[in-house]
């Protein structure tokens, strides 16, 4: 059972992982303003933590 959870936890990471990257690349990322910027630095550090949020909260 712990190796499922685990192979499950490692799946979700790489998805966080590719989702995190392609934010950083999304055409415009430069053209963010320093707030956007940081209320994507900010719900990044909370994933981090485990926190969930809703994306329509975004």
């Amino acid at each position: 059972m712990e190796k499922v959870i685990l192979e499950h936890l490692q799946r979700i990471e790489k998805q966080l992982e590719i989702l995190n990257s392609k934010i950083e690349n999304f055409l415009g990322f430069e053209e963010l303003s320093e707030e956007e910027l940081k209320e994507l630095d900010e719900i990044e550090a909370k994933m981090e933590k485990g926190e969930k949020f809703v994306l329509n909260d975004v």
